[in-house]
């Protein structure tokens, strides 16, 4: 199989990495801070890029130390990813000197290879033709443990974050991270096709590292484009939680029977004031309309019905639009405004939380009343 189609898609890979990352390093809008280390990681994995199509094409520099530098990128994307994560996840996180620690596996291994040089395989040729030693399929290993586990720990702060947002907010399609969840699987993938390239490709067959290092590339513009654009739609207003909002009922300590008094008291003011219809309603409006602290209502719900505050209020909404509907089901009411009419002002939201509770689309309810 033809390297070439190799060359050209790692060289454009390349040149829309590097793009994108000093596009982000010049971005005005956004967190700085959060710009530059997701700006990093584009251009680290351009520089791997660069290098793999200057293998392909044969050409080697006669600095031996260069090869070394990029050995070890792969050392940094865990720990950028992650702390990207953290800086847009909460509001208070600042970087200090102790997160400089992050760089110590990708500073300790570059200091090794640079001690310890050899003349390893400088060509795409020969990279694939020649028997690697043990110690590069061991380092190797514990490299990609390094990378998915620090993708573990994104996915933990991610996981606490969605939680947190679906227990103060009744709208959350615009908030949700929904990019940055995606970005989290991308580089799962990309480490897995990496990891399959790496291992089975060298080892085994020639094909099989060419493929799926075809795979990886073309994987790459297309998370690029996705992720940018779904970054760049993130609201500015939003500015994340704080890490105090993550202790869940923090200040919180109601007895069994004042969790069933303030239940009492809320169910009431639902169904007689009706505050879900306010599409923008949130737990702190909420707690305040009922004169309870936030806190403590939100272990009310949680505890008493079993839900986030999110899924407590839509739950009303979709019951305010089976009632609707079968209020006007001989009128000429659509369903969409029915949905709007009840509090809703998401239609992704609406369609999930209708499906969720009554077991059929809003469409399918519909006919089913006709």
């Amino acid at each position: 199989m033809d390297l070439s189609i190799i060359s050209y898609l790692s060289f454009l890979a390349a040149f829309q990495l590097l793009f994108v990352g000093i596009f982000l390093i010049t971005h005005k809008k956004g967190n700085r801070r959060n710009n530059i280390l997701f700006a990093s990681i584009f251009i680290l994995i351009a520089w791997n890029m660069g290098v793999l199509t200057l293998q392909i094409n044969g050409v080697v520099f006669n600095w031996k130390f260069l090869p070394h530098i990029d050995d070890g990128f792969f050392l940094l994307y865990g720990p950028l990813f992650y702390l990207y994560a953290l800086g847009i996840i909460y509001q208070d996180h600042k970087l200090t000197r102790r997160h400089l620690l992050h760089l110590g596996p990708y500073i300790l291994l570059t200091i090794l290879l640079l001690m310890f040089r050899n003349q390893k395989p400088s060509t795409a040729q020969e990279i694939m033709t020649n028997d690697l030693p043990w110690q590069y399929y061991l380092i190797s290993a514990l490299m990609y443990i390094h990378f998915f586990a620090y993708l573990a720990m994104t996915h933990k702060i991610l996981s606490k974050y969605a939680k947190v947002i679906k227990n103060k907010y009744s709208q959350i399609d615009q908030i949700n991270l929904g990019w940055l969840s995606f970005a989290l699987k991308t580089f799962i993938f990309m480490g897995l096709a990496s990891l399959i390239q790496n291992f089975i490709g060298l080892a085994e067959n020639r094909y099989v590292y060419i493929l799926a290092l075809i795979f990886l590339l073309i994987f790459i513009f297309y998370f690029v484009i996705r992720v940018i654009l779904k970054a760049l739609e993130q609201p500015e207003i939003f500015a994340g939680i704080s890490r105090t909002e993550s202790v869940k009922y923090l200040g919180s300590n109601l007895t069994s029977k004042a969790i069933e008094k303030y239940k009492q008291r809320l169910l009431g003011f639902m169904e007689t004031e009706k505050p879900f219809l306010n599409p923008e309603l949130n737990i702190g409006e909420l707690a305040e309309q009922l004169s309870v602290p936030t806190k403590q209502l939100s272990q009310v719900i949680n505890q008493s019905f079993n839900k986030s505050f999110f899924d407590f209020i839509n739950t009303y909404r979709v019951q305010e639009v089976q009632k609707i509907l079968k209020e006007a089901k001989n009128d000429k009411l659509t369903v969409l405004e029915a949905m709007y009419q009840a509090g809703f002002n998401s239609k992704s939201s609406f369609n999930t939380a209708f499906k969720k509770e009554t077991g059929q689309t809003p469409t399918e309810y519909r006919r089913s009343m006709l």
